[in-house]
């Protein structure tokens, strides 16, 4: 609750006019932000830096930034967007229909991310590529993940599908069925991440209640008739690789699943590689 309340106090609405062109609007911007966060009594300022900043269109800029802070004595590190259209900076911008614009805040993905031991599906030359960061135990996910392969698969040469293991704390469990999966790879096993996203774990346990890793990973056997051990999954080559997928996920802003890019730009609606098949 406290990191709440002191987001909250961070995303107080504010448009102010500025006064700088050119080059040096990342500048103010960044000194805008120094001094709007200072000025909470409640907040201390440890560091502060622009991560990224985005295009939106219409004249207007996103601004990302890492902050770390203390607040009511507690060490935070956490993020904040402002906006800018060069002449205004305001903490919030919606379209009328509610849309709020921080949802496009990601940067560009660049090359690591397309890695071919991440690909799943299609061909790496493919035309479009898409990256998905996902969790095994996502309702959302075990929905759309397995259409998405599908249809990468059935155009392999237009669509390429590149596979971020981004398991969620809301789930205890993930982390271990994501490495059981990376496992399951290294032992041959085909297609792991369509089976993973179809097995219904649901029917096994509760995904939000169980944390019992070995239960998770005695289904996982049952289910894809495999004999991976405990062992096996904390092996530190598994577990480095699943540090780094979240890693990835970190440098890219993403905090919920599935997240989607397309051609290296996040897919908020999550349907820009539908309009390519049609």
């Amino acid at each position: 609750m406290m990191k709440l309340s002191m987001l909250k106090l961070l995303a107080i609405v504010s448009l102010l006019t500025i006064n700088v062109n050119g080059d040096a609007l990342s500048d103010k911007i960044t000194s805008f932000e120094k001094q709007r966060i200072s000025g909470n009594p409640q907040v201390k300022l440890k560091s502060l830096q622009l991560a990224f900043t985005k295009n939106l269109g219409d004249g207007w800029k996103g601004y990302l930034f890492r902050l770390s802070l203390n607040f009511q004595g507690k060490d935070i590190n956490t993020n904040d967007v402002i906006f800018s259209n060069g002449a205004q900076v305001t903490s919030e911008l919606k379209k009328l229909t509610g849309f709020d614009y921080k949802r496009y805040m990601h940067p560009t993905l660049g090359a690591k991310y397309y890695d071919k031991s991440r690909l799943i599906a299609g061909e790496a030359n493919a035309k479009h590529k898409i990256v998905i960061f996902s969790d095994p135990l996502c309702p959302n996910c075990t929905s759309e993940v397995p259409l998405i392969i599908k249809d990468v698969k059935a155009n392999p040469k237009l669509l390429s599908l590149y596979y971020v293991s981004f398991p969620l704390e809301m789930h205890p469990t993930a982390k271990a069925l994501s490495k059981a999966a990376m496992v399951s790879e290294q032992k041959g096993v085909k297609d792991v991440t369509y089976k993973l996203y179809t097995a219904n774990f649901e029917k096994f346990f509760d995904p939000y209640a169980l944390k019992d890793e070995g239960k998770a990973l005695a289904t996982f056997n049952q289910i894809f008739k495999t004999n991976i051990t405990m062992a096996e999954i904390q092996n530190p080559n598994i577990a480095n690789r699943l540090t780094n997928d979240m890693k990835l996920a970190n440098e890219a802003f993403v905090s919920g699943t599935p997240t989607i890019f397309f051609d290296g730009e996040v897919d908020v609606m999550r349907n820009k590689y539908k309009e390519k098949i049609k």
